[in-house]
C-alpha cells in the first residue's frame, strides 16, 4: 500500500465477496458498496463490511477525532472510527487494500501527522464540475481534510452585480490569449499582484451551483471554507468600484483598496454576507498577500504602511470573530525576508522586485506581526527562505501552516513539525483539467503530500524515497492494471529543453509549442493508429537528474531543468536513468487492442531528437 500505516498486523489474505452487506451512511458507505462491486469475487468470503463510531480496545495509535482502524476476519471487516471523516478514511483504506492485494485478516490503525491537510484552488468553470468531482474525490481518497476555494469575482452577488459584469469582461480580456495577464501585471512601473482571472474559467456561478461544489466536498469529509481577497488581489471589488482603489491615477487594473475609504468595508462585508451564506464557514482566508499599492491616496498618505495592513486585518477578523469564524491570511508580511545575496522580500521592503530597467520601492510591514490578534491561521508560503521563516510565527504564537506547498522541498520537515507547523496546504492557481492538474505538478504535490503529512517518521533523508513512491502511484492512479494489454508502453526521452513554469494566471498550454511528433502503430491487417509525443506531458529532457532508477544523481538548485521539471511528467510517465540518461516510461492507450500490432515508428515533426530504449506492446 502507498501509505505506511502506523500499526499494520496482517495474517492471512482474504477476499470480499460480491455479494457482500455494507451498512453505515454517508460517503464511506457509498465507497464500500462500490468496493464490493470492483473488485467482489463470488469466492471471496467476507460477507459484511461494518462500520462502528467507536475505536476497538487495545489501540496502539492514540485515539483522535482522525483516527480510525479497520479489524478484519474471515467473514467480517469492521471500519471503526469516532468521526464520519474517520470513517471515510477506513472506507479509503479497505479499497487502497483490495487494490494493492494486501487485503489480509488482522488489524490496521492509522492516525495523521500532521492536523492541517490542505488543498487551496478555484472555483471551477461549468465545463469543468466533473474534473472538480475528481480531484475532491482524489483528496478523500488521499485523507486530506481540508478545501479553500478562491472566490472572488466568479460567484454571483446578488447585492452587487457589478462586480460580477466587470469580472466577466476582465477574465474575456485576459484570456484573449496566453500571457496576456502577464502584460497588465508586469506592464506598469510598480509592483502588481498576480491576476487570478483563471478562477471560474470566465464563469459566473451561481450561488447554489456553488453550494452544490461545496456540499459535495464536505460529504467527502473535508472542511471546506472560502478564499476572499480583501485588502491586496481586489481587482474583482477595484474595477467595478473604482473609487475605493488606493492607487488613484494611471491603473485601469487596480488591485488594492484603500483601508481608510468610507465605502470599501460597507462592500467589502456585502460581499462577505453572500458568501458565508453559501459555504457556511468554520474559517475564512481574508488574503492579504502581495500586498505592494499602499500609503498612496490622500486618505493613506503619510500613515505607517504596517498599521494600515494591521488596522485592516484587525477590522475584518473582528467582523469575523462576531460571527463565531475563524481568520486564516496568508503570511509574507510579516516576515523581513532578506537573501544571502541582500535582496529582500515580504514585509522587508525596500528593493523587493527589480524590473529590468529600474528598482521599484516597497514599503517595510513586517511590524505588524506585532499587532495582529493571535488566534489568525497563518499560511506560510516563504518556507524555501529557511526555518527561520516559522518562527516568526511561533514567536508570536501564530498557528502556521505551510501554503503553496511541495512537501518534499521543505527542508528541515520533521524538525519543523517539531517546532510547531501543524501541516500545509498545496495549491492549484491554474485549471483542474487533468493534463494542467499533472503539467502543474498536482498529482505529484497531492501524492507526495499525503504520504508525508501522514507519516511520523518522513525526514529529509527520504526525499528521493517519497518521490519515487508518488511517481509509481501516479502512474498507477492514471493507468491502473497494465496487463490486460490495452496499453502500449514506451520508454523514451528527447533533447528538447523547455524551462519549466506553471500554467497559471492566464498561461495555457499551446500544443503547437510542445508538439514533438508522433507513433505510428501499424497491424498485422494493414491498420494504422497515431500517438502524440508531447514535451511535458509524456516525455521530457534528457538531462533533466533523477535521483532514482540505479543511479544516484543530485538536484542541483540553481539548474532550470530541477525537481519542479522531473514531477511535471508525475501521472503520465515515470524517470529512470540509463547511462547517464532519464529516459521516461509512458502508456499509451492501444486505439486497437484487439489485434495483434505489427510494428511501431517514430515520425518526427519538429527539429528535437526523440530517442527510443524500450517498447512494450
Amino acid at each position: 500500500m502507498f501509505f505506511e500505516p502506523k500499526f499494520f498486523e496482517k495474517n492471512k489474505p482474504v477476499f470480499l465477496n460480491s455479494a457482500a452487506a455494507v451498512d453505515g451512511e454517508g460517503y464511506a458507505k457509498e465507497l464500500s458498496k462500490s468496493l464490493v462491486q470492483t473488485f467482489g469475487t463470488e469466492a471471496g468470503s467476507i460477507q459484511n463490511i461494518r462500520f462502528l463510531q467507536t475505536l476497538p480496545e487495545g489501540m496502539t495509535v492514540p485515539a483522535g477525532e482522525e483516527t480510525y482502524a479497520l479489524v478484519i476476519t474471515k467473514t467480517e471487516a469492521l471500519l471503526c472510527g469516532t468521526t464520519e471523516r474517520a470513517r471515510i478514511y477506513a472506507a479509503v483504506t479497505l479499497k487502497q487494500l483490495c487494490e494493492f492485494g494486501e487485503l489480509c485478516t488482522g488489524r490496521l490503525e492509522d492516525a495523521p501527522d500532521c492536523a492541517y491537510r490542505g488543498y487551496r484552488a478555484y472555483l471551477p468553470g461549468r465545463k469543468s464540475f466533473q474534473h472538480f468531482y475528481d480531484v475532491v474525490d482524489l483528496l478523500a481518497y488521499y485523507k486530506y481534510n481540508y478545501l479553500s476555494l478562491e472566490v472572488g469575482g466568479a460567484m454571483e452577488y446578488k447585492r452587487h452585480p457589478e462586480i460580477n459584469a466587470v469580472w466577466k469582461e476582465y477574465a474575456k480580456d485576459t484570456h484573449r490569449y496566453s500571457g496576456r495577464t502577464k502584460e497588465i501585471q508586469n506592464g506598469y512601473g510598480w509592483c502588481k499582484n498576480s491576476i487570478h482571472t483563471d478562477n471560474g474559467e470566465g464563469d459566473i456561478l451561481t450561488q447554489e451551483e456553488v453550494r452544490t461544489l461545496v456540499e459535495y466536498a464536505k460529504s467527502r469529509g473535508l472542511t471546506v471554507y472560502p478564499e476572499v481577497p480583501t485588502l491586496s488581489h481586489c481587482d474583482y471589488l477595484c474595477m467595478a468600484h473604482p473609487e475605493i482603489r488606493e492607487r488613484e491615477a494611471d491603473d485601469q487594473y487596480p488591485d488594492t483598496y484603500c483601508p481608510n475609504h468610507p465605502d470599501t468595508y460597507p462592500l467589502v462585508f456585502d460581499v462577505m454576507e453572500e458568501i458565508l451564506d453559501v459555504f457556511q464557514p468554520e474559517l475564512v482566508n481574508i488574503g492579504h498577500d502581495e500586498y505592494y499599492s499602499m500609503a498612496l491616496c490622500p486618505r493613506c498618505k503619510g500613515k505607517k504602511p504596517h498599521d494600515i495592513f494591521a488596522d485592516d486585518v484587525k477590522k475584518i477578523h473582528g467582523w469575523l470573530k462576531e460571527r463565531g469564524i475563524r481568520t486564516s491570511m496568508w503570511g509574507e508580511k510579516l516576515l523581513p525576508t532578506v537573501t544571502a545575496t541582500g535582496r529582500t522580500y515580504g514585509g522587508a521592503g525596500n528593493a523587493a522586485l527589480h524590473w529590468p530597467d529600474q528598482t521599484i520601492y516597497i514599503p517595510e510591514t513586517y511590524y505588524c506581526q506585532y499587532l495582529l490578534p493571535r488566534d489568525i491561521l497563518m499560511f506560510n508560503w516563504y518556507y524555501s527562505f529557511g526555518l527561520q521563516t516559522d518562527f516568526v510565527y511561533h514567536t508570536h504564537g501564530y498557528e502556521m501552516v505551510f501554503g503553496n506547498i511541495s512537501a518534499t522541498n521543505v527542508k528541515y520537515w520533521r524538525e519543523r513539525r517539531k517546532f510547531g507547523a501543524i501541516g500545509g496546504s498545496f495549491s492549484n492557481w491554474g485549471s483542474y483539467h487533468p493534463e494542467y492538474m499533472q503539467r502543474n505538478n498536482q498529482y505529484y504535490q497531492m501524492i507526495s503530500g499525503a504520504f508525508i503529512f501522514w507519516s511520523d517518521t518522513y525526514d529529509d533523508s527520504r526525499r528521493s524515497e517519497v518521490m519515487e513512491k508518488a511517481f509509481h502511484e501516479a502512474f498507477r492512479l492514471h493507468y491502473g492494471d497494465l496487463a490486460d494489454g490495452s496499453y502500449v508502453l514506451v520508454t523514451h526521452t528527447t533533447d528538447r529543453k523547455h524551462k519549466y513554469f506553471t500554467f497559471v494566471d492566464g498561461l495555457f498550454i499551446e500544443d503547437e509549442v510542445y508538439h514533438l511528433g508522433r507513433y505510428k502503430l501499424t497491424y498485422t491487417d494493414g491498420t494504422e493508429a497515431f500517438l502524440d509525443v508531447k514535451y511535458g506531458t509524456n516525455i521530457s529532457n534528457r538531462e533533466i537528474p533523477c535521483s532514482w532508477g540505479g543511479e544516484e544523481i543530485d538536484f542541483n538548485p540553481e539548474s532550470t531543468l530541477d525537481a519542479s521539471a522531473l514531477s511535471e511528467v508525475c501521472y503520465s510517465a515515470i524517470p529512470s536513468m540509463h547511462n547517464g540518461v532519464t529516459y521516461y516510461t509512458t502508456a499509451y492507450e492501444n486505439p486497437h487492442p484487439e489485434k495483434k500490432v505489427k510494428s511501431m515508428e517514430y515520425i518526427s515533426e519538429s527539429d528535437a531528437t526523440v530517442d527510443v530504449l524500450k517498447i512494450q506492446y
